[in-house]
């Protein structure tokens, strides 16, 4: 990797005077987009701190030291989730630890880091930055142990300061859920500030009360029912954590008669609620209907929901979910492949083929509906067709994990048609860029083998047997092998 110039923020905050807020903020948004791009691509960095940022000559920042990213496999957050993980604290999986006294989350320090420990990681940070003193001689709440850093940092407005301590808050599902909602939340700050410098000014009190009698109607309907709606909304929220499912409706209707447009908060809530439910597919599939209910012009919440009923196995929810998608707006490509997943998993290679053809025709650079494509094609025997959306897909993506699928078909489509040296050379491709995939193991056991490669062939075929796969031609081809074993066995005992 280059050098990267510039200087590390932990020596220049030594050399420097606390930042502004308007500096904070707009640091913050430059460093939670290079997140965003490390979080798409499944990874979370795991280290964050002033020293491994860079402010470089032309004033933009740059994170450093990725090697202790880590990958956000289903594997890996299955693991994390283990044994009893929910929404407030992790499970007991254990997980390398990667550790920065004052910086490191507790999960983190107990090896079950998960993306939003970065959050954390990122609002010490900018504590740092803005109070200018190291958070070790900053004084902690001896209760909940948060850092008492507000009076250093008086040019820091309340809604700004709640939000670095939402960064980070002790347990992960009370932090912002993912980068985008960070991104979100920047964007609204700086009125926010505005509006609470201006609200603490004493002229706009002195304004407020010579206007009272004028603005009295103005104010009641225009902000004091609106803010009525807003907290009704919140205890709506409360009364839902608390799993008290009848006084949370009655808090969100009385909301909405109110304000109509509380509703879209309220799917907002519900939908946040859904994503978070990586351990109950149950209860994601009753938030994303409570979220539809509130906003059924969301084709997300819909997307979303078709998703978990795949895997409940709801056939009818599954395409109620998408035909009602796809009613909103037919240019829903994500809706159209994973439909087309849902086919796919059911054999029904015809129907797989035409959403996943929809998908592509909408949006060409749908990598992973391309990938699946070339798959259906290898399957119906169309081994040519395969080969050409697979060069196709490579073509337009630069993302390992999606190199190595396609390079996976090219393989597969190369077996098939009987050319295994070519075979074996895509297979092995595949096989460095994503070791973990399984269909790529089992493929090249069987070229080894008719290659004449025995001893490589039974370590593919032991990766093809022992690795994680939900993948039907994987479970055809295991069962193709132990049979042969399960043959030759009465022989290997006579011996």
């Amino acid at each position: 990797m280059d050098k990267i110039e510039g200087q590390n923020l932990e020596e220049w905050i030594k050399e420097n005077e606390a930042i502004s807020q308007a500096q904070a903020l707009e640091w913050l948004r430059q460093l939670v987009e290079i997140l965003d791009v490390v979080h798409h691509s499944e990874f979370f960095h795991r280290d964050i701190k002033p020293a491994n940022i860079i402010l470089q000559p032309n004033g933009q920042l740059a994170l450093i030291d990725f090697g202790t990213v880590r990958r956000m496999s289903d594997t890996y957050l299955t693991k994390v989730s283990a044994s009893g993980g929910t929404n407030t604290r992790v499970g007991k999986y254990e997980i390398t630890t990667v550790v920065s006294f004052y910086y490191t989350p507790l999960e983190q320090i107990h090896g079950k880091a998960v993306p939003q420990s970065d959050f954390y990681a990122l609002g010490r940070t900018f504590v740092r930055l803005v109070t200018g003193i190291s958070l070790v001689d900053l004084p902690t709440d001896r209760k909940t142990g948060n850092l008492l850093w507000r009076n250093k940092a008086k040019q820091i407005d309340k809604p700004f300061a709640d939000f670095l301590d939402e960064l980070m808050a002790s347990v992960p599902g009370q932090r912002p859920t993912t980068t985008e909602v960070i991104l979100q939340r920047l964007k609204i700050l700086p009125q926010q500030n505005k509006i609470y410098r201006i609200t603490r000014s004493k002229t706009f009190r002195a304004s407020a009360v010579i206007g009272f009698m004028i603005l009295t109607v103005f104010v009641t309907f225009k902000v004091l029912l609106p803010l009525r709606a807003k907290y009704l909304v919140s205890q709506g929220e409360k009364a839902e954590a608390a799993n008290n499912f009848q006084t949370a409706k009655e808090f969100f209707d009385s909301a909405i008669k109110i304000n109509p447009q509380a509703k879209y908060a309220i799917s907002k809530f519900y939908f946040e609620k859904g994503l978070r439910s990586i351990n109950s597919l149950e209860l994601a599939k009753r938030y994303y209907e409570l979220a539809i209910k509130y906003n059924n012009k969301n084709i997300e919440s819909y997307n979303n929901l078709g998703i978990v009923c795949k895997q409940l196995q709801n056939d009818k929810c599954v395409i109620d979910s998408y035909e009602k998608a796809f009613q909103l707006t037919y240019n829903n490509w994500k809706g159209h492949y994973g439909l087309g997943t849902y086919y796919d998993e059911q054999m029904k290679y015809d129907l797989a083929e035409q959403q996943y053809q929809l998908a592509i025709k909408i949006n060409n650079q749908a990598i992973i509906a391309i990938n699946n494509l070339s798959r259906v094609k290898i399957l119906q025997g169309d081994y040519d067709t395969a080969i050409s959306l697979a060069q196709e897909g490579l073509q337009k993506t630069t993302n390992p994990r999606w190199q190595a699928a396609l390079y996976k078909n090219l393989g597969w489509a190369k077996f098939e048609q009987k050319k295994y040296s070519e075979a074996e050379q895509y297979l092995e491709k595949s096989k460095k860029l994503d070791i973990q995939r399984t269909a790529t193991h089992c493929l090249l056991a069987q070229v080894q083998g008719i290659l004449g490669d025995f001893d490589n062939s039974w370590l593919s075929w032991e990766a093809c047997l022992l690795t994680e796969s939900r993948e039907p031609e994987v479970f055809s081809w295991r069962a193709e092998i132990i049979e042969k074993i399960r043959q030759k066995a009465p022989n290997l005992i006579q011996d």
